[in-house]
């Protein structure tokens, strides 16, 4: 084989590889993005369930009091109080 069309072949296989490159680098940055937009939901997932919990604890506090609620449920009861302070009236 001529040194030539070695050299030939070999920037041909450079072309190749470097393709191969920048198609993989392509794919991951979708599937990075992808990534975000689904850890932002999983955060308002959480956050909506979160603000459930508090609700749900506040609405026990008014029925019970916060004392036999935090006993019950496992809460500080200064925890307890601060939520239903802070709940909407």
């Amino acid at each position: 084989m001529a040194a030539s069309e070695s050299v030939r072949n070999y920037k041909q296989l450079l072309g190749q590889l470097a393709t191969a490159c920048e198609k993989a680098r392509g794919r991951l940055t979708i599937v990075e993005a992808k990534r975000v937009e689904v850890i932002a939901t999983q955060d308002q997932l959480v956050a909506a369930a979160s603000s459930g919990v508090d609700r749900a604890v506040v609405a026990m506090a008014k029925g019970v009091g916060p004392e036999l609620t935090a006993g019950v449920i496992g809460l500080d009861v200064a925890e307890v109080k601060r939520l239903v302070k802070s709940a909407p009236k």
